[in-house]
């Protein structure tokens, strides 16, 4: 008879972790199935990994300017292996804790790759054969894996971002095809080990989706760094062979690289779960209401399997949130405008709400320069600005961009400030620390009113005006 649960979890990514912690805390017997390793892509082969070699690159490009600090260095030297290996022990350290924490909660982790039976009943095989699981509620959060578009990933000329974590030593040029997140952080991160890195895009700007002066901002530190950017310009013919890849581009230009990576996007992991054996509907991805429920309502499906948004924090709120909408609690969707966006390059790019060509109508704009901050200075991080979008007429904050040292911490302050309703003022008159970055996004609301202790004083715009420095 199939062992029996009130909640199975299928993918244990942070989604998938979040929404069985969420379950075996109210009490319900919670199974996770993983087919790969605990904690999933971002855990294993995407966030972390990616995170700790961009952490090295960070430190590896101050190094080379430590003369800027009064540093004079006798010589420095990667050991790539080395850094393997670091990102490795995080790992490793990451996923014990990630396990015991689940056991300790009480949720039962069931190795294997799972597929429908029929509606309540999924059949997970491993090695050595399989096991029949019922559960009275089901939610899926099986992720994607990176697509090749007309390509095929080799993983040793063409490679994905699983291919170029693995490599053994930094490739002395590289193509990244993708101007995307994916494509600007491991562009960044190559640059500053001496790669020569050309970085395609065939849009107008990298990050399409991002605010187009921040972008440009992070365009020509890359390039600054020695990345040959290229944009409006696609790939249309792709050659590997022992001596390295040859791109040809729409332009009619080529490209020579030793490897190339393809970061073009996700396609979700749908095929090994059956899902019409269960008659749950889906397209690209598993198709859900805003309350993240299926066709079937016992089953839910949270992040990348949606034909999703690819952030893992987005992922973990919405594995609480199924819980709550499978059980019947009374829940509020999850507002795509109230996640942030981060990119994790050098300087790094955060965002939360819509961009201002997105706003209809009017709004206050105010930018405020991270060379006006003393901490800034002494941290030789002088580059880059805090934009905020203020609602004339509620005086509440629309949307905010950062591009600079630390933006993904730093855009917290306007998730906080956004999600509980304050107003710009209000985050004006918020107390930061001096001297701290944090004091950018408190200065740029108070420049909005003429009340900035790092710039000097100017009459506050009207009502739907601009300020800016």
């Amino acid at each position: 008879m199939p062992a029996a649960y009130d909640l199975l979890v299928v993918g244990s990514g942070p989604g998938g972790c979040a929404a069985a912690l969420a379950a075996a805390r109210r009490g319900l017997r919670t199974g996770l199935i993983e087919q790969a390793q605990w904690g999933g892509v971002c855990l294993n082969v995407g966030c972390i990994p990616t995170k700790a070699l961009l952490s090295v690159a960070r430190l590896y490009r101050r190094l080379g300017r430590a003369d800027r600090w009064g540093i004079r260095l006798q010589g420095y030297a990667l050991d790539y292996p080395a850094v393997r290996a670091r990102t490795e022990r995080i790992v490793g350290e990451l996923r014990r804790g990630l396990t015991d924490l689940l056991r300790r909660e009480g949720v039962d982790l069931i190795p294997g790759r799972a597929a429908f039976d029929g509606p309540s009943t999924v059949v997970v095989s491993h090695e050595g054969g399989s096991s029949s699981l019922e559960a009275r509620h089901l939610i899926l959060a099986t992720g994607a894996s990176p697509a090749a578009g007309p390509w095929a990933f080799d993983e040793r000329w063409l490679l994905s971002y699983r291919g170029m974590l693995s490599l053994d030593a930094v490739p002395r040029s590289l193509l990244i095809i993708g101007g995307g997140s994916i494509g600007c952080e491991f562009a960044s991160a190559l640059s500053a080990f001496g790669t020569q890195v050309t970085l395609v895009e065939q849009r107008a700007q990298l990050l399409p989706t991002e605010d187009p002066e921040a972008i440009r901002w992070l365009t020509r530190r890359l390039e600054a760094d020695g990345v040959a950017v290229r944009t409006g310009a696609a790939v249309t013919r792709l050659e590997a062979a022992s001596s390295g890849v040859t791109a040809t581009l729409s332009d009619g230009t080529s490209c020579v690289a030793e490897r190339a990576l393809i970061a073009i996007g996700q396609r979700a992991n749908l095929e090994p779960l059956r899902l019409s054996t269960a008659s749950v509907a889906c397209g690209r991805g598993i198709t859900v209401d805003r309350l993240l429920r299926t066709n079937q309502p016992h089953i839910a499906a949270i992040g990348d399997c949606l034909d999703g948004h690819g952030l893992a924090h987005w992922a973990s709120a919405e594995g609480a949130l199924a819980v709550r909408s499978l059980l019947g609690d009374p829940v509020e969707p999850l507002e795509p405008w109230e996640v942030p966006r981060c990119v994790f390059a050098d300087p790094e790019l955060a965002s939360i709400g819509p961009l201002e060509s997105q706003l209809e109508g009017p709004v206050r704009v105010s930018r405020f320069s991270f060379g006006a901050l003393g901490k800034s200075h002494c941290d030789e991080e002088t580059e880059g600005f805090v934009k905020l979008l203020v609602d004339p007429a509620t005086d509440r904050i629309r949307g905010a961009t950062i591009v600079g040292a630390d933006a993904s911490s730093l855009i917290h302050l306007a998730v906080l400030a956004m999600r509980s309703g304050l107003t710009a003022k209000q985050l004006a008159r918020t107390v930061t620390a001096h001297p701290t970055l944090p004091e950018a996004v408190t200065e740029a609301a108070a420049h909005l009113y003429g009340e900035s202790l790092a710039v000097a004083a100017r009459k506050a715009p009207a009502a739907g005006g601009v300020g800016s420095l």
